[in-house]
């Protein structure tokens, strides 16, 4: 079995972009909960507005925050600096020159997909979800296949450390209502993107705040979790958090399944 550090979490959001807690508050809560180290990894910032992600113009503070708060917990506490990219191909460079700022961890997410020069969100709620398949004029197989190619786009740049949420397109899936993971067109797909993760040496992360969404269960799936241990891609834990109560949240049912 791959080792897997379950005292350190490698996904959480701040203040800097869509969090609740302060890159301090954050460390607090890691500290008490016994977490050894984490990384703040913050939306990247956009050339287009969203809810979510990080303004350019607080990226320099974000980096010097992160700093100063390692500075004041000391050896308690490890917090690497690092954002999770939003891979879009049309916006490469981009995401290139910001890749390039000396991040301790880079996570590659793949939220939204871009469809004749518009952004159409995968992992948003289930009305954006559904305008997203309308984009792809209803073919589900067809939306997938753009899904998972970006990841494996996103892959074959060597840019990122980490595969954030690999299945997160099953968001709103719950009873198969879009698709079913049995198929062999989805189950291809998925093993084609784990292909490119072991290939280009991308960790591949367990998010478990998919069991605080309506699909109830982690990012990826189990069978997709243990098809990655079979062909040794190491996995790394993320919580996924936006608030510091939820650091490390649900660790123990991974340790429990793994």
């Amino acid at each position: 079995m791959t080792n897997i550090d379950f005292f350190s979490d490698f996904h959480m959001h701040s203040t800097y972009s869509d969090g609740t807690g302060t890159i301090k508050e954050m460390a607090r809560s890691a500290i008490e909960k016994g977490l050894t180290t984490i990384a703040i990894t913050d939306h990247m910032p956009l050339p287009f507005k969203t809810r979510y992600a990080m303004n350019m113009d607080r990226l320099r503070d974000y980096r010097k925050e992160i700093c100063k708060v390692q500075q004041q917990v000391g050896p308690k506490l490890t917090i690497l600096a690092g954002l999770e990219i939003e891979f879009i191909p049309e916006i490469a460079d981009w995401i290139k020159d910001i890749a390039a700022m000396d991040w301790d961890i880079l996570i590659t997410s793949v939220h939204s997909l871009s469809v004749d020069n518009s952004h159409y969100m995968v992992n948003g709620n289930e009305k954006e979800f559904n305008k997203t398949l309308d984009a792809f004029k209803g073919d589900i197989q067809s939306l997938c296949r753009k899904y998972y190619q970006t990841i494996q786009q996103a892959a074959a740049t060597h840019l990122f450390d980490i595969a954030g949420h690999l299945d997160v397109i099953k968001k709103h899936n719950g009873a198969n209502r879009y698709f079913d993971e049995t198929s062999d067109w989805y189950q291809l797909l998925v093993e084609e993107t784990l292909d490119g993760l072991k290939h280009h040496q991308i960790k591949m992360e367990i998010n478990l705040a998919g069991l605080n969404h309506p699909a109830n269960a982690t990012y990826p799936s189990d069978w997709i979790i243990a098809s990655a241990i079979k062909q040794g891609i190491p996995i790394v834990l993320g919580s996924d958090s936006h608030q510091p109560e939820t650091l490390g949240q649900y660790f123990d049912r991974a340790l429990a399944y793994l």
